[in-house]
């Protein structure tokens, strides 16, 4: 998920900058957005060609399990060059889903017993129960500064410590990185474009803008690593919620 990191090869895990923000700033993971911030992350620190097809344009929007644990077992087979296990690719299917999908309707439970993992709180995935079927849902807000992260993580900038480093590049709105960049939270180019547009008006457009250049409609980006891009969203939450105390 990007929370941690090995820094040699035969060492332990230790926390990754990005961890290290989490953990002082959220440490008991109750914000939104921190779920928002990890979900973009662990889709582009490489962990695991799974996890990325889940949340790609290449996965059927409406699906049970055995159609999903085919087409990702083809999809497996064309990468790695070999037919993967059926149990190992039923095991990831049924983790991944267990981790999103949002039972519709939710299962009678008490509150405390917290038995869904957080993730499900994007509502990126419906479980329609009735018919153990799965289906794309409306996610839930997405923070503004989890999209320069995304941005940033995908290519568009070279990521740098810090935005002032950054170098600021653009992507032509047409390109395949955008398609990518809203499957992965849920939405089409034209939704990902408005989020983008929302967070130029909310971040300010030195850090992200969404215009135009010769006809053509681009995302310019201010590029940090995903450790800044936390930062500055908690910052902008402390601010927020010192300006409601005052």
């Amino acid at each position: 998920m990007g929370l941690a990191e090995r820094p040699v090869r035969t060492g332990p895990l230790e926390l990754s900058a990005f961890g290290r923000v989490i953990a002082e700033r959220d440490p008991f993971m109750t914000t939104l957005g921190t779920w928002w911030l990890i979900h973009v992350t662990a889709q582009t620190a490489q962990t695991g060609a799974s996890l990325t097809w889940f949340f790609s344009h290449r996965r059927p929007d409406r699906f049970d399990r055995s159609s999903l644990v085919e087409a990702l077992s083809e999809e497996l087979t064309v990468r790695r060059g070999k037919t993967p296990a059926l149990k190992s690719v039923q095991r990831e299917v049924a983790t991944i889903l267990h981790a999103y999908a949002v039972p519709v309707p939710r299962p009678s439970r008490d509150p405390e017993d917290n038995l869904g993992c957080p993730l499900q709180r994007l509502d990126l995935i419906r479980h329609v129960r009735a018919t153990d079927r799965f289906e794309r849902s409306d996610p839930t807000p997405i923070p503004a500064e989890a999209i320069g992260l995304l941005l940033s993580a995908l290519g568009i900038s070279r990521p740098t410590q810090s935005l002032d480093e950054g170098v600021t590049l653009s992507v032509p709105a047409t390109g395949t990185l955008l398609v990518r960049a809203g499957a992965i939270i849920g939405k089409n180019r034209e939704a990902f474009l408005n989020i983008a547009s929302d967070a130029e008006s909310l971040l300010g457009s030195e850090k992200i803008a969404v215009g135009f250049h010769a006809s053509e409609r681009i995302i310019s980006l201010r590029s940090a690593r995903a450790a800044t891009w936390a930062g500055l969203y908690y910052d902008r939450l402390e601010k927020s919620s010192q300006g409601q105390a005052a």
